[in-house]
């Protein structure tokens, strides 16, 4: 009965450590989650306040010196329905200040034009939002395909990432070659 007690007890702190140390501080592309807890809170699209009046801050997009990071910002617009919210209002302001960035960034990259394919084995997400009707979302899919399944053997099997169909593919094959990296 004692054991079975102990184990409750340390359970319920693990359950309470876990949401300090993850869920209270967004996601975060290629960071550990212990290093969210330093950031600063303008790192943050959006900080709500749950009951307790403890902050969960949402959508980090500025690295620890304040500097806007594109490949975050694209990354937390691909992830963004994955974030829990406390008042639906937030999640608007939210997606808004972060597609305010997107939009700068994106006009700032249109005017530029690929000099060669991107090699879809280890471009970014900054690069693959270049290709024509590629956007935050299927970018992050690419990325976490590409983990998943390895290489890309040939730019045919970048149609089995969920959201490119034969339609997208045909927009952006002349774009893309299956390299390594």
């Amino acid at each position: 009965m004692i054991i079975h007690k102990n184990i409750n007890y340390a359970a319920g702190l693990f359950a309470v450590l876990f949401f300090f140390l993850f869920a209270a501080n967004g996601y975060c592309k290629d960071a550990k989650e212990k290093d969210l807890r330093f950031l600063s809170d303008e790192a943050f699209a959006v900080i709500e306040k749950n009951k307790k009046g403890e902050k969960i801050r949402h959508c980090p997009h500025h690295d620890s010196e304040g500097k806007l990071d594109n490949e975050q910002v694209i990354y937390m617009l691909g992830v963004f329905d994955k974030e829990t919210w406390i008042d639906i209002k937030n999640k608007e302001e939210a997606k808004k200040h972060l597609e305010k960035h997107y939009d700068k960034f994106k006009s700032e990259i249109i005017k530029k034009e690929l000099k060669e394919p991107l090699n879809i084995n280890d471009a970014k997400l900054t690069e693959l939002v270049m290709l024509p009707n590629i956007g935050p979302v299927v970018a992050v899919k690419i990325v976490e395909y590409r983990k998943a399944h390895m290489l890309f053997k040939d730019i045919d099997e970048i149609k089995k990432v969920e959201g490119i169909g034969q339609g997208t593919f045909n927009g952006i094959r002349h774009y893309i070659r299956a390299g390594n990296p």
